[in-house]
């Protein structure tokens, strides 16, 4: 009989090395990152369109066109991001994306006209489509996919209340100092976030690559496995499965007509509450409420969703949404605190959702390109949602525009179900 192996004692205090130094993930500086750039290269425009309509004198309208534009190219490039997410590591987009977005919001003091206008807003989306969810949860599941619901809904706690932050920020910085100073301060703060993100992943591809030579040191891993010149994972919708193209389908689809009522949405609730209660400091504030309660349905779900199917917590959070719709449409402060609540947990929830699925059928090696595909039909939905609003609003009035998205959404939920009919990997 042959004794037993002996295990090596170095193999252990190199793996022991190893884990010890492998990084954890910054989840808490991912969350901020998605405060900064969602406030301000999305929600801030609700409060920015005025100024830069009477700096450039043009309507209010002609402002939301370009931000159209600026999330439709968001949704145009969100497939090649996601490669670059794959290929170069998430954070490192990211920062750059940050960057982008700071130059943008420097360059709108500066603009004369709307065609420099539109300009400076394809710049802004080409910057948003590189810092947005989809970079924060491709940098989680690229650094541990194991802990990635968890973590994705700690990302999501903190975007919970971008718009919140964004708009009670914004208005008194362009109340006491204008426009111009307000875009300084918010490109500083993102310039700040561009520094950490490069910091962070800079690190961890120094890191990474000591874990991998201390591997082929100890032999830990084949030598071929980890060369450098091997290319990443190919992702062709051709090699999918079928389960994996319906997910991939599905999933845009929904997330397509959920966004679009979203993105019409948020816009205009300040507007809307406005003409119910005629007090611009009321209509902020209702409008504000959304955003805690965004949070709120994160903590839910980070507390609570792991016991179950995220696929089942998402279609809860889609009944949630069209009834907030509904309950906002009367002029009730008690029916409309309830709807907001409603809407923001709905909307926290189904963040976590469709960025956690999403890894339920997809893994970490081709994560961030799924992403891209899922997010290009979700980023167009999203950028003709303000422009839908503005023609259902302005033909029928607030209650027709809101009862239209009653039905978007609806629909939305109708399509996500069908991932319900699909088994996801083994071990979700």
């Amino acid at each position: 009989m042959s004794p037993p192996p002996v295990k090596s004692i170095k193999s252990d205090t190199s793996a022991a090395a190893n884990n010890a130094r492998t990084p954890a993930v910054p989840v808490h500086a991912l969350g901020i990152s998605q405060i900064i750039s969602y406030g301000f290269l999305f929600y801030a425009f609700a409060q920015l369109k005025m100024p830069l309509a009477e700096q450039l004198s043009i309507a209010p309208s002609h402002v939301l066109t370009g931000l159209t534009i600026s999330l439709l190219i968001n949704g145009l490039l969100a497939p090649l991001v996601g490669y670059w997410f794959d290929r170069y590591g998430a954070l490192r987009v990211l920062a750059l994306g940050l960057v982008i977005g700071a130059c943008s919001l420097l360059m709108l003091i500066l603009v004369t006209s709307f065609p420099g206008f539109i300009m400076v807003m394809i710049i802004l989306g080409c910057g948003f489509a590189m810092c947005n969810y989809e970079a924060a949860f491709s940098a989680a599941v690229q650094m541990h996919e194991t802990a990635s619901r968890r973590n994705i809904s700690i990302i999501t706690f903190y975007g919970g209340v971008a718009s919140s932050i964004a708009w009670l920020m914004i208005a008194p910085l362009m109340y006491q100092f204008g426009f111009a100073i307000t875009m300084i301060v918010l490109a500083a703060i993102l310039f700040g976030m561009a520094l950490w993100a490069a910091y962070i992943g800079w690190n961890i591809q120094r890191l990474h690559a000591d874990l991998l030579a201390d591997q082929v040191a100890n032999q830990a891993v084949n030598e071929d496995a980890v060369s450098a010149d091997k290319p990443f994972e190919a992702f062709r919708w051709s090699e999918l499965t079928r389960t994996e193209k319906i997910a991939l389908v599905t999933l845009a689809l929904a997330s397509a007509f959920e966004y679009l009522s979203f993105g019409a949405v948020a816009l205009l609730l300040i507007q809307w509450y406005q003409e119910l209660f005629g007090h611009a400091g009321m209509a902020v504030l209702l409008a504000s409420i959304y955003g805690p309660f965004q949070v709120v349905g994160r903590v839910l779900e980070m507390r609570y969703g792991a016991r179950f199917d995220a696929r089942y917590t998402a279609i809860i959070a889609f009944i949630m949404v069209p009834s907030s719709l509904l309950l906002i449409q009367y002029p009730s402060l008690i029916m409309i605190a309830i709807g907001m609540a409603l809407f923001g947990m709905g909307h926290g929830v189904l963040t976590v959702s469709f960025g956690y699925i999403t890894n339920m059928y997809f893994r970490a090696a081709v994560y961030g390109r799924a992403k891209g595909w899922i997010s290009t039909p979700r980023a167009l939905g999203m950028a003709i949602g303000p422009s839908v609003a503005g023609i259902l609003y302005g033909y029928g009035g607030g209650e027709t525009f809101l009862t239209a998205m009653v039905f978007v959404t609806i629909l939305a939920a109708v399509i996500f179900a069908v991932i319900l009919t699909q088994p996801p990997r083994d071990g979700f």
